[in-house]
């Protein structure tokens, strides 16, 4: 299995599949506990062990699998070193010089899966699509009320992963985020809404999104 690095003072923490943290987040929203953010491993960590068994899984593959077809990013997963998840540092985040990213301690989180985009619904989102096989995510806090969440998912395949893909720049459309180049969109969400500026990565069946969000 692989482990988180960097998170919990170096302590490994195994994360959870998919569906148990749908379901942890569903209850939570039905106690209507989402009031802040925090980093979901920690959640993983409380609801039970979740296999991250062979994400970087470099074994050789038929030419006509199109699960080793690189889609977007070439060479290795950028998601993954040494069967290692990687986290993402605050200083990172875009515009940590005058935001001043933490990573979020509060209890309530909104880790929902793509296509949903926007902390806390400020964008509606399609569904329909399959749930990742496994997932991972963190929030952040910022200066003034400016939140950040970073997620991974890992789907069965390239074609699923090109699914999610597809509906999730829709998701982007509806809520009037605009198209800056191949892997960036930024906008108001609703058009009056908080801005929104998200990065959007896919190799092979993994997709990552980095997304800020700023009060307006």
């Amino acid at each position: 299995m692989a482990e988180v690095e960097e998170l919990l003072d170096g302590v490994p923490v195994r994360l959870a599949p998919a569906q148990v943290v749908r379901a942890r987040g569903e209850r939570r929203r039905a106690r209507r506990r989402l009031a802040g953010a925090a980093v979901a491993v920690v959640a993983a960590a409380a609801v039970g062990i979740g296999s991250w068994a062979q994400l970087a899984d470099d074994s050789p593959r038929t030419a006509d699998d199109s699960r080793d077809t690189p889609v977007v990013a070439a060479g290795p997963n950028p998601f993954v070193k040494d069967g290692v998840v990687k986290v993402m540092k605050p200083s990172k985040l875009p515009m940590n010089a005058s935001v001043h990213w933490t990573v979020a301690e509060e209890e309530g989180r909104d880790g929902r899966m793509l296509p949903q985009v926007g902390l806390y619904e400020v964008c509606k989102w399609r569904g329909g699509v399959p749930d990742p096989a496994e997932y991972f995510f963190q929030q952040f806090d910022g200066k003034d009320g400016a939140r950040a969440r970073y997620r991974v998912s890992r789907y069965p395949n390239v074609k699923v992963a090109g699914e999610v893909m597809r509906t999730l720049r829709e998701t982007l459309n509806d809520c009037g985020l605009t198209k800056v180049d191949d892997s960036r969109y930024q906008g108001r969400a609703g058009h009056d809404g908080p801005w929104l500026e998200l990065t959007v990565r896919q190799w092979k069946g993994w997709i990552g999104v980095v997304e800020t969000q700023f009060p307006t």
